[in-house]
């Protein structure tokens, strides 16, 4: 048997996350002949297939899925030792992030302003999607690391951890009764229209526990919407009331008061998943920042703990889709 060569690892897994010789030949600047070749003599130096091969589709077999782990520790231990036999301390190669859209605009960006701003070399990738989505894609390679506001179920495979976490609040429009008090609860909302997002959408997870954690029952819900900002243009045109994350509204709370839910101590997590491997040393580093710049967020996550509020990987749907372009949503009412 011939050493294994890194280049052939790095091949391996763009095929791994791909499952195609084509789009993993793209991922790696190699034409399609030379990732079918490399792929071939890393079968041959380790004496098994890592593929079945089918005319319909290409999948991984029991082997080629017990590789992908070690060939990122490998890979990612091979990127150390370059950096630290050169003292090249700065960061080089990707970093391909990903979360829910509130997240990105709101919480995520400034951290990734300032850690691209110290280094330079570094190429950060923004990715956007539901929940669901954003784990599998962590899940199959296709991304480093994701953010949501709800933590993955045990048997995710996937590692989390809280690094920050947001006040829910209640929106009501101007001049809401409610809008005198300085904090709300579920005992002042009883005779209150809502208007939430969809069954299985986080948002919804959010206000179902808000009230279950508390033994009341839901209030009557007005109707359900697709953009976070439809909802809170029809919260200022006084067609109901709506509770979310205030990064949900931010910049668009002309026209409603925000009260905050529980005195302040309603709060939802914000959490960062990663695959279990020899961590990259941009990955880890980046991790480092976000745990420091996230703590101006964090609280201790109490009267809307979101781990399995909806159901687990129920919240997989696609917030994103909701979300959608939420300045738009909100703005076409004055247009």
């Amino acid at each position: 048997m011939r050493s294994m060569q890194l280049k052939h690892l790095r091949t391996f897994l763009a095929v791994a996350s791909t499952l195609s010789f084509t789009r993993a030949g793209q991922k790696v600047h190699l034409a399609q002949s030379s990732v079918t070749e490399q792929i071939q003599a890393l079968e041959a130096d380790l004496g098994v297939a890592l593929f079945e091969r089918s005319q319909r589709k290409l999948a991984l077999t029991d082997a080629g899925g017990k590789l992908v782990e070690y060939a990122e520790s490998l890979l990612a231990l091979a990127a150390d030792a370059r950096a630290i036999v050169a003292g090249d301390t700065e960061l080089r190669g990707s970093l391909t992030i990903g979360a829910l859209e509130t997240l990105c605009a709101h919480w995520l960006a400034p951290m990734l302003a300032d850690f691209q701003g110290r280094h330079p070399g570094l190429q950060l990738d923004l990715q956007v999607a539901g929940t669901g989505a954003l784990r599998e894609a962590v899940r199959d390679g296709s991304l480093d690391l994701c953010f949501t506001f709800t933590q993955p179920p045990p048997d995710s495979g996937l590692h989390s951890e809280c690094v920050g976490s947001d006040e829910l609040a209640l929106l009501v429009p101007a001049g809401h009764v409610l809008g005198e008090l300085a904090s709300v609860g579920p005992q002042h909302v009883a005779g209150e229209r809502f208007l939430v997002t969809a069954q299985g959408c986080a948002y919804r997870g959010m206000f179902d526990s808000a009230f279950s954690t508390r033994g009341f029952p839901l209030p009557q819900v007005a109707g359900e919407y697709g953009s976070l900002g439809a909802i809170v243009s029809m919260v200022r045109a006084r067609f109901g009331c709506a509770l979310m994350p205030r990064l949900a509204f931010a910049g668009l709370d002309a026209g409603i008061v925000a009260l905050p839910w529980e005195d302040g101590t309603g709060r939802v997590g914000i959490h960062m998943a990663w695959r279990p491997r020899q961590l990259p040393p941009a990955l880890r580093r980046f991790q480092d920042a976000v745990r420091q710049k996230g703590l101006g967020l964090h609280h201790p996550v109490s009267t809307v703990d979101m781990q399995y509020a909806a159901g687990g990987e129920a919240v997989a749907h696609e917030e994103a889709d909701r979300v959608g372009n939420v300045a738009d949503a909100a703005d076409a009412p004055n247009r």
